[in-house]
This record gives C-alpha cells, sequence and structure tokens, in this order.
C-alpha cells in the first residue's frame, strides 16, 4: 500500500507528476509550471492568494488530505476561509438513544416521517447551528416494474436555514444519472464538490444558494435505499471532520427504510431524468392519479394501501417521462463513468 504523504508540498509534487494535472493548475492559477514546482520542492513559498486559488482548483479526491497537510503551515489563513469545526463532534450519544427508542415504540403508520423529521431536524440543528446557510434532502430509490432495475431517484423529505426555505424537498421531481447523488448511489462512495470552480467530472448542476455539495448513498446491508444530499450556502464547507459527522448521520438514516426499499449494485441502472420544469407539468392532478389507483384496484377486487398506490403513480410518472420524453434512453457513456471513478 503507497505511504500517504506526510506535508502538502509532497502531495503537490505527487500530483504535478503528471502533466496534464501540471498543467492544468498551472494554467488556473495563471502560474508557470516550474513555479509548482518549486512549492512542492520547498524551494518557494506561496503567497496567501495563492494558496486560497490552488484550494480551488485542487483535484477534489486529494482535497481533505490537502487540506489536513495545508493546516501545519497555513493555519490562520484556513480559519479565515472554513467554518468553525468546534461544534463538528461524533452525534451525541443522546441522540442515538432517542433514536433507538422511536425505532422501538413508534407506531408503523407513523414511524417513516417521525423518523425522517428527527434524524433532518438534528442534523441540521448540528451541522449549522449558527444558521448560516445549509440544505438537507433526502432522497430514495423509485421502487421498479417487475423485471426492470431502479431507473430514477424522487425527492421525499428536506430542510433548511436561510436563504434556503424551512422545507427544501421540492416534492414531486425525479433525480437521475445527471444528478451527484445519483452518483453517489450508483458508486457507492460519497462525492464532494466544494465551490462552483471546483474542476469535477461528477454531474453537478448548482441551485440558487448552493456553492458546495455533497451526496452520500444510504445503505443497508450493503444495499442502497437512496442517499443524502447536503448543500451549503458556503464554499468550502465540507471539510474532513464535518464529511465524517455527515457521514454517521446517513448510517443513521437507514434506520428510515424496510428493508423491501434496498436495492443490490446490479438492480440499479439509473437514466437521465428531464430538467425540473419539463417535470412539473406531468405532476399535476397527482392526488387525482393516486384516487384513480384505488378505483382500478377496487374494479379487479384488489386492495391497494395508500403507500402502494403512490408507487404505482410514481412508477407511471416515470415511464411517461423516460419513455415519452426525449431524453428515454439517455444514459452516461461507460467511457465517462470510467473516467469519472
Amino acid at each position: 500500500m503507497e505511504e500517504e504523504p506526510q506535508t502538502w508540498q509532497e502531495l503537490l509534487g505527487k500530483l504535478i507528476a503528471h502533466p496534464q494535472t501540471r498543467a492544468r493548475l498551472a494554467e488556473a492559477l495563471h502560474l508557470r509550471p516550474i513555479t509548482l514546482q518549486r512549492w512542492a520542492d520547498g524551494t518557494s513559498w506561496p503567497r496567501n492568494e495563492n494558496v486560497r486559488m490552488l484550494l480551488k482548483h485542487f483535484p477534489r479526491e486529494h482535497y481533505p488530505l490537502f487540506l489536513r497537510l495545508l493546516a501545519a503551515d497555513f493555519p490562520e489563513l484556513l480559519r479565515e476561509e472554513l467554518p468553525d469545526e468546534s461544534s463538528f463532534q461524533g452525534i451525541p450519544s443522546e441522540f442515538y438513544a432517542r433514536a433507538m427508542s422511536n425505532l422501538a415504540l413508534t407506531p408503523p403508520f407513523l414511524y417513516t416521517q417521525t423518523m425522517q423529521d428527527l434524524i433532518l431536524q438534528q442534523a441540521l440543528q448540528h451541522l449549522d447551528p449558527n444558521q448560516q446557510g445549509l440544505s438537507i434532502r433526502l432522497v430514495v430509490c423509485v421502487p421498479p416494474r417487475a423485471g426492470r432495475k431502479v431507473r430514477s431517484l424522487r425527492e421525499i423529505d428536506g430542510l433548511g436555514t436561510p436563504p434556503w426555505p424551512r422545507r427544501t424537498a421540492r416534492g414531486a421531481l425525479f433525480l437521475g444519472a445527471e444528478s451527484l447523488v445519483g452518483y453517489a448511489i450508483t458508486h457507492a462512495h460519497a462525492c464532494v464538490i466544494n465551490s462552483r470552480e471546483e474542476v469535477t467530472f461528477y454531474p453537478v448542476n448548482w441551485s440558487e444558494h448552493e456553492h458546495s455539495v455533497a451526496a452520500f448513498p444510504i445503505l443497508r446491508r450493503s444495499k442502497a435505499v437512496g442517499g443524502l444530499i447536503v448543500s451549503s450556502a458556503q464554499a468550502y464547507f465540507f471539510t474532513p471532520p464535518l464529511l465524517a459527522v455527515i457521514e454517521s448521520y446517513t448510517h443513521l438514516a437507514t434506520c428510515i427504510f424496510e428493508a423491501e426499499q434496498s436495492f443490490v449494485s446490479n438492480e440499479i441502472e439509473l437514466w437521465v431524468m428531464p430538467p425540473e420544469e419539463q417535470q412539473r407539468p406531468h405532476f399535476e392532478g397527482y392526488n387525482q392519479r393516486v384516487s384513480r389507483k384505488f378505483i382500478e384496484a377496487d374494479a379487479k377486487g384488489q386492495y391497494i394501501t395508500l403507500q402502494q398506490a403512490h408507487m404505482l403513480v410514481w412508477q407511471d410518472l416515470e415511464d411517461i417521462l423516460l419513455e415519452g420524453g426525449t431524453q428515454a434512453n439517455v444514459e452516461i457513456p461507460h467511457e465517462q463513468k470510467d473516467e469519472k471513478r
């Protein structure tokens, strides 16, 4: 196993050993490549503004380690640039006890929404105690029809602090391979983009107020249930301690779901979903669609629950958007997927 670099210069030196990375960083920082080499060799020292620019354009997969190593030589600078991490300790044990009590004692018809509210409220208060601008959204896999794979996700809940509204989930909205959370779920690992200027191969569609974003897959016994999307109004919000806390909340969110809501990797093949504005017209009359499902089931002498009726409507809408739209069979090419790994 390759030994981890011990200084930021050593990590920088390893990265710029690749000509493409060296050229890209030099161009982004408006510097000559030899300047980067001098920083890596320790024969020259970057100014604070150079360090800020370097952080903006550093490869995402190495960003957390680079940030940690930089802290040894630029502690004051990083304190200016990053949020206070003093509150980013682990989830309080008292909250775990409360969540387990909810799991044990809440009736089934109340459980899902109660647990969603409990976890999202605690996570939001923990991660953004000073209300500097944070949004947390929960998405799930849309159960496929028989013989099909999971083709889309949907938002089911969300909370935020200003400038976001208190309830951030956009209700009726499908997500797919075009989304950051879709990529995180497909590849079963967290995806973090710490600024709009960051160079990344991850799929991302920036929303209003959003300046950094992280997406985590929610796994149940290694099977995907959905994902958690955390968006910040600040750039460079996602430091390693904070990401560790978010991961803990993601693991706890598994308690929201049942076993039948989870899918192994080969059961998931996300498609590209149309933009939100193209989806909206199809959700008009949603409640009437649900009512018709009960009428149709009754005509066949069948009984369905409200949850089943909603699921059938979501499957119908997914079919309409994917099979009737212009993006019916658009997929990220395999070679592009490989490039993003």
